[in-house]
């Protein structure tokens, strides 16, 4: 089975202001995409952004899709 894999939510090119943002992420996997996708730990909060935290999230979130992410974590946490 093939599995095609969006970065960051991107599925027809670079689209950097929506990148890791649940919503954007959401739309690729509803086309049929794997989500790779970057996760900060930091203010013991859950974060999606890849320079920073930007995107606040639950592990509820996280749980609800596990199935279709690919996560990158970004700090030691």
């Amino acid at each position: 089975m093939k599995h095609f894999i969006s970065h960051r939510g991107n599925i027809n090119g670079r689209v950097p202001e929506n990148e890791n943002h649940p919503d954007y992420i959401d739309e690729a996997i509803h086309a049929g995409y794997e989500v790779e996708i970057d996760v900060w730990y930091w203010d013991s909060k859950l974060w999606l952004g890849h320079d920073h935290p930007e995107h606040k999230i639950s592990i509820q979130w996280l749980l609800e899709r596990h199935e279709k992410l690919w996560i990158h974590c970004k700090n030691h946490q």
